[in-house]
Parts: C-alpha cells; sequence; structure tokens
C-alpha cells in the first residue's frame, strides 16, 4: 500500500511538469489561503498542499476547503455529478508483531504506515454552508516575509549580504549567504532565495539534523535532491504563507524541469519525503512566529496574567507541530484535532 501511495504522488507531480508545470512553485492562491479541511478548519499539511493546490490551481477552484464525499453529504450538501476528487494521504498507527532481541518471543510494535482518501473541493459541491465559500483573503494567514525571516534569524543561523551571484548555505559556520538586495530584481525574490537558503539551514545538527545538511554525501546524489526539494517547498510554503505570490519568483526552464522529471523517475518516495521535511522546516522558522501570536492572544484575553505568560513563554520560544491532522476523516470522532496531531508526528521515510 505504502509503495503504490507513494507511486500515485509521484505520478500526479510528473504529470504536472510534463505541462510545464511546477507543482512545488506555487502551492496556493495567497489570496483564498491554504487547502484547509471542513471537518477540522486546520490547514492541511506536508505533501498535502501541493497536491491539493496544483488541483485547485489546474481547475480554478477559489475555495480552500476540502472534504470526503461522505463529510459533504453530513453538512447537508452534493457533490455534483461527473466532479473527480482528490488524493490526499496521511499517517496511521498500525500494530507490527516482530520477535524481541532478548526475548525471542513476538512483541507488538506501534509503526507509522502511509495511507491515502479522496476528497471534493467545495466548489465541487453545491448546497453547503457559506463559510465553505470565503471572501479572498477572508482565510489567508498573511505575514510580512521581513519579520518571519528575523524572528528566525534571531535564534537562527547568521545571515550575511555578499556583492556576487551565488545564493548558499554553510553548514560548518551556520550561514547563510545572499547577494546584496540591491542585486536582486525584486522583493519577492529576495525573500523566495533567502526561504530557500533558511530551509537548508534547519537541517542543521543542532535543529533538525537532515541526512541531506548534516552528513551531506556529494552533488547530485538521491540524498541531494531530497534536499534541494525539501529547501525548494519550503520557500513555496512560506512565500505563500507571507502572501509572496509573484509567479515570475520560480523559473520553470526546460532542464530545470526535466532535472526533475529524472530525480522522481528514480525514486518514487523522493515527493511524500521532500514535503514532510519542508513541512517541518517551515515550522521550526515560523515557530517563533505562531508563539508570539499565540502569546498576544492569550494576553487579551486575561490581562492580568500578562507577566505570568510572559515569564513561561519567552518570546522566541519553538514549539513543535505534528505530521498531519487528518484522522478524523478515518471515522475516529472521538479524538480532538489537537490529539490527532500528537499522535501522527512521524517522518515521511518511515512505512
Amino acid at each position: 500500500m505504502s509503495d503504490s501511495i507513494h507511486r500515485m504522488v509521484t505520478e500526479r507531480m510528473i504529470a504536472a511538469l510534463d505541462r510545464g508545470t511546477v507543482p512545488w512553485h506555487k502551492p496556493w492562491q495567497a489570496a483564498a489561503g491554504r487547502p484547509r479541511s471542513m471537518s477540522t478548519g486546520q490547514a492541511y499539511r506536508g505533501v498535502n498542499v501541493f497536491l491539493l493546490g496544483l488541483t485547485a490551481a489546474e481547475e480554478g477552484y477559489a475555495s480552500p476547503y476540502w472534504g470526503t464525499y461522505r463529510h459533504i453529504s453530513e453538512l447537508g450538501g452534493q457533490v455534483r455529478r461527473g466532479e473527480h476528487s482528490t488524493l490526499v494521504t496521511f499517517w496511521k498507527q498500525a500494530e507490527h508483531a516482530e520477535p524481541d532481541p532478548r526475548t525471542g518471543e513476538p512483541a507488538a510494535r506501534q509503526l507509522p504506515v502511509l495511507r491515502y482518501y479522496r476528497v471534493f473541493n467545495a466548489a465541487q459541491a453545491d448546497r453547503l454552508p457559506g463559510r465553505f465559500y470565503p471572501a479572498p483573503g477572508q482565510d489567508a494567514e498573511i505575514s510580512a516575509p521581513q519579520e518571519v525571516l528575523d524572528r528566525y534569524l534571531a535564534e537562527g543561523p547568521k545571515l550575511m549580504h555578499v556583492p556576487g551571484d551565488r545564493a548558499d548555505y554553510h553548514p560548518a559556520s551556520d550561514t547563510i549567504r545572499l547577494p546584496l538586495r540591491s542585486q536582486f530584481r525584486s522583493a519577492e525574490n529576495y525573500y523566495a532565495t533567502a526561504f530557500h537558503e533558511a530551509g537548508h539551514s534547519t537541517g542543521h545538527p543542532d535543529r533538525l539534523n537532515r541526512p541531506g545538511v548534516a552528513d551531506f554525501d556529494h552533488f547530485g546524489s538521491g540524498q541531494y535532491a531530497r534536499e534541494e526539494l525539501a529547501a525548494q517547498m519550503t520557500s513555496s510554503l512560506l512565500c505563500a504563507q507571507t502572501g509572496i505570490d509573484n509567479p515570475e519568483v520560480f523559473g520553470n526552464s526546460a532542464s530545470y524541469i526535466a532535472g526533475w522529471l529524472s530525480a522522481l523517475n528514480d525514486d518514487k518516495r523522493l515527493v511524500i519525503t521532500a514535503a514532510a521535511q519542508a513541512q517541518h522546516a517551515t515550522d521550526l522558522i515560523t515557530g517563533p512566529e505562531r508563539q508570539r501570536a499565540k502569546d498576544n492572544e492569550q494576553r487579551s484575553r486575561s490581562p492580568a496574567t500578562r507577566q505570568q505568560i510572559r515569564d513561561a513563554e519567552p518570546a522566541g520560544t519553538i514549539r513543535g507541530t505534528a505530521l498531519p491532522s487528518d484522522y478524523r476523516y478515518l471515522g475516529d470522532r472521538s479524538r480532538s484535532p489537537e490529539a490527532a496531531e500528537r499522535s501522527g508526528d512521524w517522518q515521511a521515510e518511515a512505512g
């Protein structure tokens, strides 16, 4: 099952690349916001952002909300005849029996297993509640790109601007090097590049400790391709989250597309794995901002406890978040979204 899901996702990406569309360059429309679950209201994560964003862009769906046929029916809606669903993936705990290395007796072990289900966009259904058709910008999570970058750099890598035409990240010195701001064609290009290199920097041994950064082998390897795709997906996620919606930011050259077609054909697990790594990287980079927003909300609700909140949750605290939060679609309605997130924090290489 896991191999077939990796294959289906890869074939979806290859089909888009064959048409000249790079799925991870513009995962969703900034005006609509990230794809969201109808049942939980939570934003999709990992590879699902790119799968749903790709379909929405191809079909022109303006709503960010997606749901299963069953859930749409429960809401009083009706999927129109002839509409096609879109695949989304999730990780599920499954019990696996294997011998105990000490006793040799069978022992049960919980392992993450990759599964999938299918959803429809709200634009494919009639009679749904009006909240699933928000006005442009109503559900968008827009943050200032410089603020996101500054808060990450405050407790992260160093940033240097050096005249030239190279942008890179040096793990040994934990330094991002970028050309001068004046050398970039636009602010959008500057932030897209900065977010790409920031994505690489999250793989440092003191952060997420990704093999493509912490234990780099050589250019052109499968490990290198995975790291490059993770950094590009991280940049795309951050660009959309900060309202950078310029199609000229990322190039779609024939050689670029050909390179990724070759990489995807060589490694069917590349997309899901890289997308999971990109989601972890994005969570780390935006962690200080999310915590600051949470602190502000708590302070506004309880002015008398502002000092306690400041003492307990200092600015810049990074909270980990889990992958993914879509377990409610499996019928486990007793589990809260928060519990589902905690139970689904799996690396994509597993399964």
